[in-house]
């Protein structure tokens, strides 16, 4: 049996779900304490803000698989994690979702941008290594973010019913014909 979530936790929980899918600047405090059944002033207690409880939410981003893995099969991780976890059908908050809800927003734009380049960009191209290493990284990163873009938010017809082994044919062949560049 799961241990009930603390108030602290059950704000963090729903505002995560809310940001994520929604963006920061379409969501308000009494959104998130309403949908979690809380005093609104409890965000300011526990979290100093909106803002900050925006923020305690990224400090809870797992890291991405591709990254933890060997440098030799760092891009077929990255291919892997972006061939299902996005499905067109998938309407969880993940990392995924937030980037897009947010990397737009007026107020925290600067700082979704900030994370991709240091948790993402910086480190995957620390493990492909080489001359060319950031702009490999740079070519992989919007290979991948670019097919899950358009399959699930855009849903262009002749990418929305792939099965997942399809997107990933895809995403291989795309990303390595981007890492001859």
């Amino acid at each position: 049996m799961m241990k009930p979530l603390t108030t602290k936790e059950k704000i963090l929980e729903t505002a995560r779900q809310l940001f994520w899918t929604r963006g920061y600047s379409n969501v308000s405090v009494r959104d998130i304490t309403g949908a979690a059944g809380v005093d609104a002033a409890l965000v300011s207690r526990y979290f100093g803000g909106k803002q900050g409880l925006f923020e305690a939410t990224l400090a809870v981003i797992p890291q991405w698989p591709a990254l933890q893995a060997e440098p030799e099969h760092v891009i077929e991780e990255a291919v892997a994690s972006f061939s299902h976890p996005f499905d067109r059908d998938c309407e969880e908050a993940n990392p995924f979702t937030m980037l897009l809800a947010n990397i737009i927003d007026p107020e925290m734009g600067d700082k979704i941008r900030d994370l991709v380049q240091t948790a993402l960009a910086e480190p995957l191209a620390e493990k492909l290594g080489g001359d060319k290493r950031h702009d490999h990284a740079a070519m992989v990163l919007s290979t991948l973010f670019g097919m899950a873009l358009m399959r699930k938010n855009f849903r262009l017809h002749a990418l929305k019913d792939l099965d997942t082994e399809e997107i990933r044919a895809r995403n291989n062949h795309l990303v390595q014909s981007a890492l001859k560049f």
